[in-house]
């Protein structure tokens, strides 16, 4: 099997030759093969080339771009004042929505901005590169993520309480431009669509608040993508099965579901989720990158990667990958223990 045919058969819930390598591997790897961190996670042809050279060292069964789309160039897009710093993830100097009035202006963003174009020019690089082989997926956020980038996290939180029309109005404007920039990723080449529901966990966001505010936006634009085509897969930290979000996620045309940590320290038991959801969709595993991945030793990161996999050991739809954004301060030895150990699982 190539990269490519391993990912849809464990998406199908199919047999594998071996497990899938799927980690959220981008800071990491803008690090070690970027020209700049930066350029890495911008730039058409250093992105390219960076992702190209992460491929042919670590054997990654995806390309996972997107970082910088979802932290810099969709807000700014849509009003934000953004800056770029040249070693660290863009930074959201000043929110864009403050009024009603706002709201209107956002729904007429063009979300075709000259940093847009370039990092769709670096998909299609990839795509090209690639030739089908390897699948490239593409970071991803949710209408309310959006909303709470250009309006600020605080304050659309005490909205849901204050001013809660603005809430949905603001994600009524969104949900159509979010789409657009879906659209233009899946006909660059993006095959699968991970997006960050990190600011409608049940960390921040109870079920209530995420059925009454977040679902139905939100399973309007994962539905519009899945008709297109993409293989749509939610991440979202917390307790997503004893909340019951993961019953509201099941009900969208998603893929997988990608599990995040409960708390700096822990995560989702994968077993848990595997028995809740059965055979309906893909299950990402959840190794903690803020565990010995980021502060161990290799030997520690050899013996934590062998925890997740043993415990996944014969289930159906299982894909290796860690719970969430990987640090690009992650030891080079730790990250190749990592992937050592998950290429050398019999």
């Amino acid at each position: 099997m190539n990269a490519s045919e391993r990912m849809a058969a464990a998406i199908a819930l199919k047999p594998v030759d071996r497990i899938p390598n799927a980690p959220f591997q981008e800071a990491p790897v803008c690090r070690y093969f970027g020209r700049t961190f930066r350029s890495a996670l911008l730039e058409d042809q250093d992105m390219a080339d960076c992702h190209i050279e992460a491929i042919e060292t670590f054997h990654f069964d995806w390309v996972m771009v997107g970082m910088g789309l979802i932290g810099g160039i969709i807000p700014e897009a849509m009003g934000c004042t953004v800056s770029w710093p040249e070693d660290v993830f863009p930074v959201i100097e000043k929110t864009a929505v403050f009024s009603m009035e706002d709201v209107v202006r956002v729904a007429e963003s063009d979300v075709y901005t000259e940093r847009m174009d370039r990092f769709i020019e670096g998909i299609l690089i990839l795509k090209d590169r690639l030739k089908g082989e390897v699948p490239i997926a593409c970071e991803y956020i949710s209408p309310f993520t959006i909303a709470t980038r250009l309006r600020g996290t605080n304050e659309i939180m005490l909205d849901m309480y204050k001013n809660p029309d603005l809430v949905k109005a603001l994600q009524d404007a969104i949900v159509p431009l979010d789409i657009e920039i879906g659209k233009a990723l899946i006909d660059a080449g993006v095959e699968y669509i991970f997006y960050g529901a990190d600011m409608e966990c049940p960390i921040l966001m109870s079920p209530k608040h995420y059925r009454e505010f977040i679902h139905i936006p939100t399973t309007k634009t994962v539905n519009a993508l899945a008709d297109m085509g993409a293989r749509v897969l939610p991440h979202m930290c917390g307790s997503i099965v004893e909340t019951g979000i993961v019953d509201m996620l099941l009900e969208m045309d998603m893929h997988g579901i990608m599990p995040g940590n409960l708390t700096q320290s822990t995560v989702l038991d994968i077993r848990e989720l595997k028995e809740k959801v059965g055979n309906r969709t893909a299950v990402f595993d959840n190794l903690n990158p803020n565990g010995p991945l980021l502060i161990g030793t290799p030997e520690e990161v050899e013996r934590d990667t062998l925890v997740h996999l043993e415990r996944a050991r014969g289930m159906s739809g299982y894909l290796f990958s860690t719970a969430g954004t990987t640090s690009p301060n992650v030891p080079r030895a730790n990250f190749d223990a990592m992937n050592r150990t998950v290429l050398n699982f019999k």
